[in-house]
């Protein structure tokens, strides 16, 4: 690994430190993006509770405003704070709780290494796997199986 991954990976480290200091309550940071030639820092945050635009809004001027931020971009940055949008892949278990009754397009590995997608109602979650149902047959997938998870929104 050559300085340039070094520091990008030093970079990241000490971001996604400012930025867990500056969440709230049960917030989670979920993904956190950085293109270096141009500083723009995209997070993207959730919570078991939605997260409503004003709290977005303060979490996003607390960030912006950390002295620790400021100085690791002395010549300033574009930020952007968001909560996952429609379709967005679901990556921690409270996400799943978060969802349950709706519909969820899961891909999953059988325990024989094949891969399935399926479209299932998502019944339960615990921190080991999710419960879905499908055509009346329930079914219990491990997290370390889902390949990808996303809730489908219907407009009916």
């Amino acid at each position: 690994m050559g300085w340039k991954t070094h520091f990008c990976f030093f970079v990241m480290e000490i971001l996604e430190k400012i930025v867990k200091n500056n969440l709230v309550g049960d917030i989670r940071l979920i993904d956190l993006l950085h293109d270096h030639k141009s500083d723009y820092l995209k997070i993207t945050i959730d919570s078991l509770d939605d997260i409503p635009i004003g709290k977005t809004s303060y979490i996003a001027k607390c960030i912006k405003n950390d002295e620790n931020l400021i100085s690791l971009f002395p010549n300033g940055f574009r930020l952007e704070v968001g909560t996952p949008g429609v379709g967005s892949e679901l990556k921690h278990s409270f996400q799943y709780k978060k969802n349950i009754g709706r519909d969820i397009a899961l891909k999953y590995l059988k325990s024989d290494g094949a891969s399935i997608s399926r479209v299932f109602k998502l019944k339960g979650s615990d921190e080991s796997g999710v419960k879905v149902e499908n055509k009346n047959a329930e079914l219990f997938i491990p997290y370390e199986k889902i390949t990808s998870a996303k809730i489908k929104v219907s407009f009916d």
